[in-house]
């Protein structure tokens, strides 16, 4: 699976996207357990909407992480969302 991001290519990376998540959740402090396992729901999550995919831009990967994650926590998806534009 590549994802687009800008004019480059990038391979998709579940272990990249889950430390993403990690980070984004234990900055709403939540415990790092917990950050853990919603990273690792968030990425399965993630990877069922990939599964027919041949190709996705980064914001399409971006948008679809912080919907999945808002189940879990909104506060944190908001933060995700708005992170890139942040920093």
């Amino acid at each position: 699976m590549a994802s687009v991001i800008g004019k480059t290519t990038e391979n998709y990376n579940g272990e990249r996207l889950a430390k993403a998540v990690q980070r984004v959740v234990t900055t709403n402090r939540t415990p790092v357990g917990d950050a853990e396992h919603f990273a690792h729901h968030v990425v399965q999550r993630v990877e069922q909407w990939l599964a027919n995919k041949t190709e996705i831009t980064g914001r399409e990967l971006r948008l679809q992480t912080a919907a999945v994650l808002a189940d879990y926590d909104s506060a944190a998806a908001d933060y995700y969302l708005s992170e890139k534009m942040l920093f």
